[in-house]
């Protein structure tokens, strides 16, 4: 039986910070979210360094695969994604050194969990292209081959995490999970969810699903993770249209990471703290109308995140995001009573 992940309102900012960041002060620290900020730490690069037949190109924010050097390859990834072995995960050299300093960086805090990011595969498949500039999601093998990629540096990375002490909490980040709606896609939503549900079922220890944009809860609330990470801002009507099955979702377990904090904020940035707390608190409210569940109940099993990644950002804006996150954070545990709500622990690994 796992353990509950009782979040309660705890801040947790997506990707892209200048350094890892406490969730709460104290002698150990709840929740940490690892940086990864930088060419070799960012969820994109992560993700997909080491897939056969890869060049990056930029910081990298292009990835180019070579088919015929990628087509050579693909037995023997599946043959290690079938196998379950371990080191099949371990991305290079430089991306390995980038994670284990971050890891690093945060242990003295003794975090109780670690959130890290991981671009998904439905994502990689629209944004990594063939060397004619085709998108791989054009090709089932390649496909097929992208989610077994992440599976195994998953699995990596939660070892990773869990070496250092702490229960790893893996999202992995789909962005362009709504082009699966578009008629122009090469992926329809059957086929991209059927991908991104059997990676996730790969993903030992608790998993996330980071989203944009119009979120079509009835689908997703389908797929196999823990958490739903989702931009928040202007979702009200979305959010109380689906409100009942997202209400099951938390007597499930499942939780929410509230996407509330813009990474680009107009001056004077101190007037956002109140006017987004009550946003905050103004959707959970109209949540519980809706659904039935307790406005306590629903807080509970929340986080409270940023609307995207923060890699993109200045520094001092992203630490400012993140800041901005954990007051909050702080004003919504007193709001909902949560102070003294034990802080959550996770389990470490699901069986294999």
């Amino acid at each position: 039986m796992a353990q509950a992940f009782v979040p309660a309102c705890l801040p947790a900012p997506r990707a892209g910070l200048p350094s890892a960041r406490p969730s709460a002060p104290g002698a150990a620290t709840p929740m940490v979210t690892l940086g990864q900020r930088g060419t070799h730490a960012n969820p994109f690069a992560l993700s997909l360094a080491g897939f056969p037949g890869l060049t990056f190109v930029g910081e990298p924010d292009r990835a180019i695969v070579e088919r015929q050097g990628a087509e050579m390859s693909l037995d023997r990834l599946a043959l290690a994604y079938l196998r379950g072995e371990r080191a099949a995960g371990t991305p290079p050299g430089e991306y390995q050194a980038a994670i284990h300093e971050q890891v690093r960086s945060v242990e003295p805090a003794r975090p109780r969990i670690i959130k890290v990011e991981l671009t998904g595969p439905v994502s990689l498949a629209l944004l990594a292209v063939d060397e004619h500039e085709r998108p791989l999601a054009y090709d089932p093998a390649l496909r097929e081959a992208l989610g077994q990629h992440v599976a195994l540096r998953a699995r990596w990375l939660h070892e990773q995490l869990a070496m250092a002490g702490a229960a790893p909490l893996l999202c992995l980040d789909e962005t362009f999970l709504e082009a699966l709606y578009s008629p122009f896609c090469p992926l329809d939503w059957d086929e991209g969810a059927d991908l991104l549900a059997r990676t996730l079922a790969e993903i030992p220890g608790w998993r996330g699903l980071c989203v944009a944009e119009t979120v079509r809860w009835a689908e997703l609330l389908e797929l196999p993770t823990d958490l739903i990470i989702f931009d928040a801002v202007r979702r009200e009507a979305e959010l109380v249209r689906a409100a009942n099955a997202i209400g099951q979702f938390l007597e499930r377990g499942g939780s929410l990471g509230w996407g509330i904090v813009p990474g680009e904020l107009p001056e004077p940035v101190e007037q956002w703290q109140g006017l987004l707390t009550q946003r905050f608190i103004g959707a959970i409210e109209q949540m519980a109308a809706a659904s039935g569940m307790a406005a306590e109940a629903i807080a509970s099993r929340s986080l409270i995140s940023t609307c995207g990644a923060l890699g993109h950002l200045p520094a001092d804006q992203a630490t400012r995001a993140a800041t901005l996150c954990a007051e909050i954070a702080a004003a919504a545990r007193a709001h909902f009573g949560l102070d003294q709500a034990p802080w959550p622990v996770a389990e470490r690994a699901r069986p294999s």
